[in-house]
């Protein structure tokens, strides 16, 4: 599970390492071959270090080190289970808050004058001012009604837009305050802007009402692979927790790999997969800041194999572009990999001598 120093995934930590001048240096001189080679050996999904930080090359590099001794190579796999599994994809915090920024509805769960828990629907927004979760409500709803008498409730959110086999969701747990004063006007504003008139039943009305949720604790179900998670989410780490700058653009990301560069998918695949083992298919899944997530399929004759695969980016990428960038960049160093490509040194005219 060490991480393998030959392999062109790992030869990116140095890479990034040299800095956003380097990278945007080699961007501009490099072609777009999105050929991408076999390795030799075998890179576990969580063995593949984000290099972003030197504090986790460095940790890397020590796991690494205590790995090649028989003695400590059972304790530092371990070590390299826990203390890199964070550095590969953002924290529970932060996925839990770009599940709330995608979805704009939810369930909303309160307590019903006989004590029984009840489920309806619920629309809401994140205000532009502060970040907070609103929901509008009509005043005659049954669900305020029960508010009226007790103000605990949970909102459960699991986007539509997500891809099938992700499904991560985020319940947050708290209690809702009426909103009253200054701050109402913006609030409608954005959730006319967001929701529309809306039609039927959820359709705006005369005195609907909207109540801030005050968040106590979030519980977030979700990861990929050996990052499967089911976690309490304290309401400092939430409310601290910013969501993925790629979140709105995602879809669209990872609609154009896999429709547009679905080879490169697959090369991808091969990358994280041994040397003797041939993908069947391969599909990315997800892509935020910090690294992408692809579902292969391995065999055939009914001895098929599911895997889900983490790939991180070199450095986070907080734009569409830098994070197209960073796959061309995955492409290109395992396509000179595969090639031994050297570059060729530009021939440079002699100065000529000055006279006087």
């Amino acid at each position: 599970r060490a991480a393998n120093a030959s392999h062109p995934f790992t030869r990116l930590l140095v890479f990034a390492k040299m800095g956003s001048t380097a990278c945007a240096s080699f961007a501009s001189r490099t072609t777009l071959a999105w050929v991408v080679s076999k390795p030799r050996k075998r890179v576990h999904q969580t063995s593949v270090v984000r290099a972003a930080p030197g504090a986790s090359i460095r940790r890397a590099s020590a796991v690494t080190a205590a790995v090649s001794s028989p003695a400590g190579r059972d304790t530092a796999a371990a070590a390299l289970e826990v203390n890199l599994a964070d550095s590969l994809r953002p924290t529970s915090a932060e996925c839990a808050k770009t599940l709330v920024a995608i979805a704009d509805t939810g369930t909303l769960a309160t307590t019903g004058e006989d004590g029984v828990a009840l489920g309806t629907f619920a629309s809401y927004v994140v205000t532009k001012q502060g970040g907070d979760v609103v929901l509008r409500m009509r005043a005659d709803a049954l669900h305020t009604l029960n508010i009226g008498r007790d103000t605990r409730c949970s909102l459960y959110v699991q986007p539509s837009t997500q891809p099938p086999g992700v499904l991560s969701r985020a319940t947050l747990i708290g209690s809702l305050v009426k909103l009253n004063g200054d701050d109402l006007p913006l609030v409608e504003a954005q959730y006319a802007e967001t929701h529309g008139a809306g039609v039927g039943v959820d359709g705006a009305g005369f005195g609907d009402e909207y109540y801030n949720l005050t968040v106590d604790r979030v519980f977030y179900v979700g990861g990929l692979g050996s990052d499967k998670r089911a976690e309490v989410v304290t309401a400092e780490q939430f409310g601290a927790a910013k969501a993925d700058p790629l979140a709105k653009n995602a879809n669209k990301i990872v609609d154009a790999m896999n429709v547009e560069r679905y080879e490169d998918v697959m090369n991808f695949s091969r990358a994280s997969l041994g040397k003797d083992v041939e993908p069947a298919e391969a599909r990315m899944l997800w892509v935020d800041k910090l690294g992408f997530d692809i579902r292969v399929v391995t065999g055939g004759n009914g001895k098929q194999k599911v895997l889900d695969v983490r790939l991180p980016f070199p450095a986070a990428a907080n734009t569409a572009q830098e994070a197209l960038s960073s796959l061309t960049m995955l492409a290109q160093v395992m396509w000179e990999e595969e090639k031994q490509y050297t570059p060729v040194p530009v021939p440079r005219e002699p100065k000529e001598e000055e006279t006087e």
